[in-house]
């Protein structure tokens, strides 16, 4: 190794120290490569692992009528799967609370009300809460559903046979492989 590896300007550094940091940096370098591949082959093998769980496995047991099997230690059992969210977009958004109220879920419903008003105003905003549209004010009113109580609320309706609407919810809703090792199993 020499100096021309890296531009260091000029210096006094002993040759040694200059190794030193060469292999330093080239090690380094080598790492961040490493971890970088790493990191792409496991978030491929997650989505790998994720159309398994999600569609391959739940498709073939469901042919087969089996919600569950044990196979060489593991337990490996169907369940529902719902993920997702409220639409951001206002006019769906106000859609899919609609059908929570219409569907028995609108006490899952927060409400936020926001009012601004500038440093001066103080003493004003103390009292607007009684006199919202006398003080001439235009609230912001914010509702919404945690989404994991969206998707709890969902997952019960499932359960119960009960109808959902997952598009207008903003919800996908699946099958997954749930696979456990037995107790005492091995990996």
């Amino acid at each position: 190794m020499n100096q021309e590896e890296f531009d260091v300007g000029p210096t006094e550094v002993p040759l040694s120290e200059i190794e030193r940091l060469n292999a330093s940096l080239s090690e380094a370098i080598a790492l961040e490569k490493v971890i970088d591949q790493t990191e792409e082959d496991l978030k491929r093998m997650r989505g790998d692992l994720h159309k398994i769980k999600t569609l391959h496995i739940p498709d073939m047991m469901t042919s087969m009528q089996l919600d569950e099997v044990t196979f060489k230690g593991w337990q490996v059992k169907i369940n529902d799967f719902v993920s997702g969210s409220l639409p951001k977009d206002p006019d769906r958004r106000k859609k899919a609370l609609d059908w929570l109220v219409d569907n028995d879920g609108g006490g899952l419903i927060k409400t936020e009300l926001k009012l601004h008003f500038a440093k001066s105003q103080h003493n004003e905003a103390l009292s607007v809460a009684s006199e919202l549209e006398h003080g001439g004010y235009a609230p912001e009113v914010d509702s919404s559903v945690h989404s994991s109580t969206l998707k709890s609320y969902a997952r019960q309706r499932i359960k119960d046979g009960d109808p959902i609407d997952p598009e207008t919810l903003g919800l996908y809703v699946g099958k997954v492989a749930d696979i456990k090792m037995k107790k005492g199993g091995k990996r």
